[in-house]
């Protein structure tokens, strides 16, 4: 997989967050803190399970504006953004 720039749309709460995150092709797919966040080990997702079952039925928390960045940084994104201060 070569896509490289992701937009994070939304994430779990807690000390392993799952992102949900956008593909430049439009795709949504979920990374885990497992796996590093490797697009490899990813999973697609539709944007209905997306708004129905992750934010609407497991709390996760939608990111409404989120900048574009690289996939190698998202590590660095959820311990700066999501886990400082936990």
């Amino acid at each position: 997989m070569v896509e490289s720039n992701v937009k994070v749309r939304a994430h779990s709460p807690g000390r392993y967050p799952i992102l949900v995150v956008e593909l430049a092709s439009g795709e949504l797919r979920t990374l885990y803190y497992e796996s590093g966040y490797d697009l490899e080990s990813s999973k697609p997702v539709e944007e209905s399970w997306l708004k129905e079952n992750a934010i609407g039925r497991h709390s996760f928390i939608e990111v409404p504006r989120s900048p574009e960045m690289s996939v190698s940084t998202l590590r660095d994104y959820v311990r700066r953004e999501l886990l400082e201060g936990s």
